[in-house]
């Protein structure tokens, strides 16, 4: 799966013009894709020990004259919505507060949560450990939703 997913990027990083080294292709017509991140996401539910893991990579397009439009790919429930999110905070995920309202249950089942990779060309290694889903859900949205 981790070969499958890798030469994914590949593929489409190359068919966007984006390389390793670059940050940004634009085409004659003032279409510009950017890469904003790809990150490793990692779950685990120390209750039962079940441990979840995929990939998330983030892109955002613009059109001369538009709004960026942000893209997401992977094995989350909504990929674009999740870098979205991570857009907002600039890839900061002590930022990440998505659903602040949200009343969280008082159940005790501890879940870590674990993000590394890059985000707008700098490294990312993150984890935190939440009360239960509902906490990690109210705090990161739809980024751990997998």
């Amino acid at each position: 799966m981790r070969r499958f997913a890798a030469v994914t990027v590949t593929a489409l990083l190359s068919a966007a013009g984006l390389t390793a080294g670059a940050g940004a292709a634009q085409a004659s017509d003032g279409f510009t894709v950017h890469l904003l991140g790809g990150l490793h996401l990692k779950r685990v539910d120390a209750t039962s020990g079940q441990t979840q893991v995929t990939y998330l990579l983030c892109t955002s397009t613009t059109t001369e004259g538009a709004a960026p439009v942000i893209h997401g790919l992977g094995g989350l429930k909504d990929a674009t919505s999740a870098c979205e999110q991570l857009a907002a905070v600039h890839g900061n995920f002590d930022a990440l507060s998505v659903h602040p309202t949200w009343l969280a249950p008082a159940v005790v089942a501890p879940v870590e949560a674990r993000a590394a990779g890059t985000w707008e060309g700098a490294r990312v290694a993150w984890s935190h450990k939440y009360t239960n889903g509902g906490w990690l859900a109210r705090a990161t949205g739809d980024v751990f939703a997998f």
